[in-house]
C-alpha cells in the first residue's frame, strides 16, 4: 500500500510538470521561441538564450527539440545550436531549485487558484491556470512521495534496496561501481519517464526522506542529464544530417560534463570528494552536524546539479568549434547540398515562425511556377538553348510545383490543429489562397506552352504589332512577378508602391491590346486563325495576371495581421 502511495505521489508529481510546462508554453512559449530564434549571435548570447528559454518553459527537451527544428530548417548554425543547448542544461536546473523549497502550504492556493483562472473567459488569463494547477500539484506529489518514502526507510529490507548502489565515499574515495551503477538508474529512469527535471525531482523525494545519500542522489543526477539526450536523437531521426550532428553534440556534452563532474569525485579536501566540498559551501552547510545538514539535503541535491551544469558548461564553452568539428567528423555531410527542410514539423508548435517558414516555401514554390510560365511565354520568340533546357523538365517542374502545394496544404493543415492566436490564425487562408495561385501558374504555363506549339506547327506568325504587343505583356509581367517574389520575402512600402502602378498599368495594357487586336481583326488585316490563337493567348495572359495580383494583394495583407515581432522573424526567416 505505502508503494502504491509512493507511485501515485510519483504519478501526480509528474502530471503537475506536465501541466505545468504545458501552461507555460501557452502562456509564453511562442515569444521564448523567437527569444531562441534571434538571440544566438554569438556563443556567449545563445547560452543565456537557452538558459532564459528553458528556465521560462520548464524542458530541456523541449527547447532542444525546438533546435533540432531550427536547425533542420536552415534557422541556426550548428555552432549556434549547441551554444543553445549549452544554455538549456543550465535552465533546466531550474526545476529542481523549486522542487527544494519546503513551501508545501503553496499545494491548495495554487490547485484553488488554478481552477478559477480556468473559468476567465479571456485565454490569456485562462492559459495560467495550467501553470498554477501544475505548481500545486507539483508540491502535492513531492509532499506524498516524500512521506510515504520516509515511512519505507524504516523498513530494513527496503533499505538494503538502496544500499546496492549507494555511493558514500569508503576511506574518502566513491566506490566506482556503485558510482556507475546510480549513474545507470539514472539514465534508466530517464528514459523512461521522458524528463530529467521529473528524475531530479524524485532524487530529492529520496533524498529528504532518507532513503538515498547527497552522493547517491548526484549520480542518480548525472544519470538523468545522459537520459535526457534520448529525446533529441529521436528528434533527429528523420533530420537532416546537421540536425543529426546537432543532437550527436547534445549528447557528447552532456556525458562529457558527467565525465568532468566524475573525474573531480578522486580528489578531496578533507577527506571529500572537492564537488561536494564545494556544494556544501554554495549551500552553507559546511562544518554542519550531520544530523542538522540532512535536513538541508533537498537544497544540496538541487544545487549540486546547478553547480554540475555550470561547470560543465564553463569549462566546455571554449570547445564549442572543436565539439562541433568531432560531430562533423562523425556524422559528415554528403556530398550534395544539405537539403533544409522549410516545412518542419517540430515548428509547428511555433506558429509565428512556421507561417514564416510557410511564407518562405511559397516564395519558393512561386518562384518554380513562373519559371515556366515564362519558359511557355518565351517559346515564340525567345526559345534559346537555355528556354529548351528548361522545356525539356517543363512536366518535372509541373509536377514539382503541383508536389509543394500539396506539402503547404497539408503543413497549414496541421498548423490549424495547433492552438493559434485570432492573428495567426488568420494568416492561414492567405497562405492557401496565395499556395493556389502559384499552383495555377503551373496549369497555365501548360495552357500556354499548347498555343505556341499550335503556333508553330502551323507555322503562323503574329504581325509586327502584335508581336511587339506581346513582348510588352510579357516584360511588365514579368516585373510583376519579380514584385510578388519580393513581396513574399519582405514587406517594403516601395516595392507594394511600385506593384500597384504596374498591376494598373498591366490591366490597361491587357485591355487596349485586346481592343487593338480586335480592330485589326474587324479591318481584316488578321488570319481569323491567328487571331483565335492570339486571343487565347492573351486571355491565359489575363489570369496569369489575375493569379500574381492576387498573391501581391494577399502578401500585403499577410503582413498586416503580421505583430511586429513576428514580422522581423519573418523577415529573418
Amino acid at each position: 500500500m505505502l508503494l502504491l502511495q509512493v507511485f501515485g505521489g510519483l504519478a501526480i508529481f509528474i502530471f503537475g510538470m506536465k501541466l505545468m510546462s504545458d501552461g507555460l508554453h501557452n502562456v509564453a512559449g511562442d515569444k521564448m521561441r523567437t527569444v531562441l530564434r534571434l538571440f544566438s549571435a554569438n556563443r556567449f548570447v545563445g547560452i543565456l538564450s537557452g538558459a532564459t528559454v528553458t528556465a521560462v518553459i520548464q524542458s530541456s527537451s523541449a527547447s532542444t527539440v525546438m533546435v533540432i527544428g531550427f536547425v533542420n530548417a536552415g534557422l541556426l548554425t550548428l555552432v549556434q545550436a549547441i551554444a543553445i543547448i549549452f544554455g538549456a542544461n543550465i535552465g533546466t536546473t531550474i526545476t529542481a531549485q523549486v522542487v527544494a523549497f519546503d513551501i508545501d502550504w503553496i499545494i491548495m492556493p495554487s490547485i484553488i487558484l488554478g481552477l478559477l483562472l480556468s473559468f476567465v473567459p479571456a485565454r490569456s488569463v485562462r492559459n495560467w491556470s495550467e501553470t498554477v494547477i501544475g505548481l500545486g500539484f507539483i508540491f502535492l506529489g513531492m509532499t506524498l512521495m516524500s512521506t510515504e518514502l520516509k515511512a519505507l526507510a524504516k523498513d530494513p529490507a527496503f533499505m538494503d534496496l538502496f544500499q546496492t548502489f549507494k555511493c558514500a565515499p569508503i576511506d574518502g574515495v566513491i566506490p566506482p561501481f556503485a558510482l556507475l551503477g546510480a549513474i545507470g538508474v539514472g539514465v534508466a529512469a530517464t528514459f523512461v519517464v521522458q524528463s530529467s527535471s521529473a528524475v531530479s525531482g524524485i532524487a530529492i523525494a529520496l533524498g529528504v526522506s532518507g532513503l538515498v545519500d547527497i552522493y547517491t542522489a548526484v549520480a542518480l543526477i548525472l544519470g538523468s542529464n545522459i537520459g535526457t539526450t534520448v529525446t533529441a536523437q529521436l528528434a533527429s531521426l528523420t533530420a537532416n544530417r546537421v540536425a543529426k550532428q546537432t543532437a550527436l553534440a547534445h549528447t557528447l556534452f552532456n556525458v562529457l560534463g558527467v565525465i568532468i563532474i566524475v573525474a573531480t569525485f578522486w580528489f578531496t579536501i578533507d577527506g571529500e570528494p572537492i564537488f561536494f566540498k564545494a556544494v556544501r559551501w554554495f549551500s552553507g552547510t559546511e562544518g554542519l552536524a550531520p544530523e542538522v545538514a540532512r535536513e538541508h539535503i533537498g537544497r544540496e541535491i538541487a544545487n549540486a546539479h546547478t553547480l554540475f551544469n555550470v561547470t560543465a558548461t564553463i569549462v566546455l564553452v571554449a570547445f564549442i568549434p572543436l565539439l562541433a568539428k568531432i560531430c562533423e567528423k562523425v556524422i559528415p555531410l554528403e556530398k550534395e547540398k544539405t537539403k533544409f527542410q522549410r516545412l518542419e514539423p517540430h515548428l509547428l508548435y511555433t506558429p509565428s515562425i512556421a507561417l514564416a517558414q510557410t511564407a518562405g516555401a511559397l516564395r519558393k514554390m512561386l518562384k518554380k511556377s513562373w519559371k515556366i510560365v515564362d519558359c511557355a511565354l518565351c517559346l515564340y520568340n525567345r526559345n534559346d538553348e537555355k528556354n529548351q533546357a528548361v522545356l525539356k523538365q517543363l512536366e518535372k517542374r509541373e509536377a514539382d510545383v503541383d508536389e509543394r502545394q500539396k506539402d503547404i496544404t497539408e503543413y497549414l493543415s496541421k498548423l490549424m490543429q495547433v492552438q493559434l492566436t485570432t492573428e495567426e490564425a488568420e494568416q492561414i487562408p492567405l497562405l492557401l489562397h496565395c499556395t493556389n495561385d502559384a499552383e495555377r501558374l503551373g496549369d497555365l504555363a501548360s495552357d500556354i506552352r499548347d498555343i505556341m506549339n499550335r503556333v508553330q506547327q502551323n507555322k503562323y506568325k503574329f504581325s509586327e504589332k502584335a508581336e511587339a504587343e506581346f513582348a510588352d505583356l510579357h516584360a511588365l509581367l514579368s516585373e510583376l512577378a519579380d514584385m510578388a517574389i519580393r513581396l513574399l520575402e519582405k514587406k517594403s512600402r516601395d516595392t507594394l508602391i511600385e506593384a500597384k502602378v504596374t498591376k494598373r498599368k498591366m490591366k490597361d495594357m491587357l485591355n487596349q491590346v485586346e481592343a487593338e487586336h480586335m480592330s485589326r481583326v474587324n479591318g481584316g488585316t488578321c488570319l481569323p486563325e491567328v487571331s483565335i490563337l492570339y486571343l487565347e493567348l492573351l486571355e491565359n495572359l489575363r489570369k496569369v495576371y489575375k493569379n500574381v495580383a492576387n498573391i501581391i494583394d494577399r502578401a500585403e495583407m499577410f503582413y498586416d495581421k503580421l505583430p511586429k515581432q513576428r514580422a522581423e522573424v519573418h523577415h529573418l526567416a
